[in-house]
């Protein structure tokens, strides 16, 4: 699908966010959309890449299941698209644009494994866009492979999900490790807290005495547990647009700023409303 990005939304100081975990169900995709459409609904121009292959992130944010291009096939030697061919325009956010994923992208990842630029898989994709858009968030796939190595290498800050329960910290040592592995200089690997329940409050105890020993930032905005969120995520929409006072929603737009304040996102140059109801109000930007 052909789009024409309006002059305004070209942008220049782009700041790239992207969520990785080797470990399913701590909400990986649920904060990677709405932190895309939190940036959106603040009136920045965002570019959302869905690097993994069960596509869920594409789909939450509008686009209907299909064979289409995607972002996969804007990697590799003979890359089959640019990225610019490859995205499409939000129906609900004007200024929120996808680079979709699709399943066969599963398949497509293990051929990156013999190109020798495979960590530049994204700059150079990036590259093939023809606009700079404010930010960029990327959801990763659920595992440490060519994609998420070419994230790390490329991403300015790089979130870990850690839910609060048993094995929380689960798998924090292996993107670590692989961090430290593929980033050449700069970055920042953070860890964002998500299904924090109040009434729990020995584990909510425990769990930051866990999270005081590790060796990077964690961050302060806490995502609690809520049915809204979860009814969004069944529904694949965003609860900003279904439930936008709903418990969590305040936390969801909270870890926006945040992040935009970890990485120095330049403030929005005017405000824009978007979603589904015309007239909502987007967040203040920090």
């Amino acid at each position: 699908m052909r789009y024409d990005v309006p002059p305004d939304l070209k942008g220049g100081h782009m700041k790239s966010f992207a969520f990785s975990t080797i470990k399913g169900g701590v909400g990986k995709t649920t904060l990677s959309i709405h932190t895309a459409s939190a940036f959106a609904d603040a009136g920045r121009s965002v570019l959302f890449i869905d690097l993994d292959p069960q596509a869920h992130g594409s789909l939450a944010l509008g686009l209907e299941p299909a064979e289409r291009p995607c972002v996969g096939d804007t990697f590799g030697p003979r890359a089959k698209h640019t990225l610019k061919d490859v995205v499409v325009r939000s129906e609900k956010r004007e200024n929120l644009f996808i680079a979709p994923a699709v399943l066969r992208m599963a398949a497509m990842e293990r051929d990156l494994y013999h190109w020798g630029y495979r960590l530049e898989a994204l700059s150079r994709s990036l590259d093939t866009l023809g606009w700079q858009p404010d930010v960029v968030v990327i959801d990763t796939p659920p595992s440490i492979g060519p994609y998420t190595e070419a994230v790390m290498h490329f991403v300015d800050v790089l979130v870990a999900p850690v839910p609060t329960g048993a094995y929380a910290l689960q798998g924090l040592t292996e993107i670590s490790n692989t961090w430290k592995q593929v980033r050449e200089r700069g970055g920042q690997l953070v860890v964002a807290v998500n299904m924090w329940d109040r009434r729990t409050s020995a584990t909510n105890e425990a769990m930051e005495q866990a999270l005081s020993e590790i060796t990077f930032p964690v961050l302060k905005t806490r995502i609690p547990r809520s049915e809204a969120i979860n009814q969004a995520g069944l529904a694949y929409e965003v609860v900003f647009d279904t439930a936008r006072t709903a418990n969590g929603a305040d936390e969801l737009k909270g870890l926006a700023k945040e992040l935009a304040k970890v990485a120095g996102v330049p403030s929005p140059v005017r405000r824009r409303t978007t979603g589904t109801k015309r007239g909502a109000s987007a967040f203040a930007a920090p």
